[in-house]
């Protein structure tokens, strides 16, 4: 069973064993009896599977909002849920669980990878990141049905790295990869509502050291940083909902995927008394060079 893997099929034979040997020793064997588990009782059972996932392996999602949570929202509302991506797997099960909580149909963007794990399919839509055809026309056919689903009122899930957050020194903080403008784009044409979340913590050292070597050594290492979650305490800092027409500088897509950015990252405790400018990402060119770069 390798639905809980980043071992990709296409790639080749060293690749695949290295992928699925790093994966087995570094923790996917622990936290494979709690899937198993999961999806015998509670998928197809359960109407907050996600929460329920979390609950199985004692998690406490501590979630910290600046307006009564959840928050009443209309049915036909199109809701662009945005958030920091610290985690790979533990952060996107808790942005499901919050979308739970929201009363209404909602879908993840999602790594292709990960469409693998049949109970996550009727929740996503894959973004492939290898620069194929097929994976640009993925792409596309995904970035519509969002659009579609927006004005169905249907909940759009978005981490707008599109990847991990990564330590420039393995011993630092964490920060988020360059944001895709696509979000934005997302928020323009449907006009929609954002829900900011900041989700606290970061990856091990072993995971940051990694990452400045290798992809193939990062993702295998994605699914052992899951084995830290239970037991645990996961503090989520949430926004209020902001209505399109009053998030500034909307019309200009670079502009507002900076304002999307902040609203995330004025959630962050460590972002208090700051200024936005003190808030802004590392300049692209100011990045060190990462093997996936």
């Amino acid at each position: 069973m390798r639905e809980l893997s980043y071992v990709t099929p296409t790639d080749p034979a060293w690749k695949r064993w290295l992928t699925a040997t790093i994966e087995d020793v570094s923790g996917r064997r622990k936290i494979l009896p709690y899937y198993l588990k999961w999806r015998r009782e509670y998928v197809g059972r359960s109407q907050t599977m996600m929460r329920d996932g979390l609950d199985l392996i004692d998690v406490d999602l501590n979630i910290r909002s600046v307006a009564p949570w959840p928050p009443k929202i209309s049915d036909g509302l199109p809701l662009v849920m945005i958030a920091n991506h610290p985690f790979g797997i533990g952060d996107g099960v808790a942005a499901l669980s919050l979308a739970e909580e929201l009363g209404r149909p909602f879908r993840v963007l999602i790594n292709n990878d990960l469409m693998r794990i049949p109970e996550v399919r009727p929740y996503a839509l894959p973004i492939d990141f290898s620069e194929t055809r097929e994976a640009v026309d993925m792409n596309l056919r995904s970035r519509a049905e969002a659009r579609r689903l927006l004005r169905e009122g249907v909940t759009i899930i978005v981490f707008p790295a599109g990847g991990v957050a990564t330590a420039h020194n393995p011993f630092g903080k964490a920060e988020e990869l360059p944001w895709k403008t696509f979000t934005a784009r997302l928020v323009q044409l449907a006009e929609a509502s954002v829900l900011p979340v900041f989700f606290e913590g970061q990856n091990s050292v072993l995971f940051h050291a990694v990452s400045r070597l290798s992809l193939t050594l990062r993702l295998s290492l994605l699914v052992s940083e899951f084995r830290y979650m239970p037991g645990s305490t996961f503090n989520v800092h949430v926004g209020g909902v902001t209505p399109f027409a009053a998030i500034p500088n909307r019309t200009n897509r670079m502009e507002l995927t900076r304002e999307l950015y902040l609203l995330v990252r004025r959630l962050d405790p460590d972002a208090a008394g700051k200024s936005d400018a003190e808030l802004e990402p590392t300049p692209p060119d100011k990045r060190p060079a990462y093997p996936w770069d």
